[in-house]
């Protein structure tokens, strides 16, 4: 039998008070975001599911800020990305 194949953990996207945003504990530029989960998405094993993405918003920033860093991520081909509260 093979191996069943195991989700890897998700991928965080944090936006902060500021409106800056983070790939895990890394600051990145929207601009740059997308390339980078690219990268990260080439590295994975053939064969592996799309990480999950997972984009979290400081209660204190603007909703819009937080649509535009998903929409940003959608656009560049990645399916699942999912809001925390």
């Amino acid at each position: 039998a093979q191996p069943l194949n195991q989700e890897q953990e998700p991928l965080t996207i944090s936006v902060d008070p500021q409106g800056r945003i983070f790939l895990q504990e890394t600051e990145v530029e929207l601009p740059s975001l997308v390339e980078r989960l690219r990268a990260i998405a080439a590295s994975q094993p053939q064969g592996q599911p799309e990480r999950r993405i997972f984009v979290r918003g400081d209660r204190a920033i603007s909703y819009g800020r937080v649509m535009e860093v998903m929409g940003t991520i959608s656009a560049g081909g990645f399916t699942r990305v999912a809001l925390l509260a």
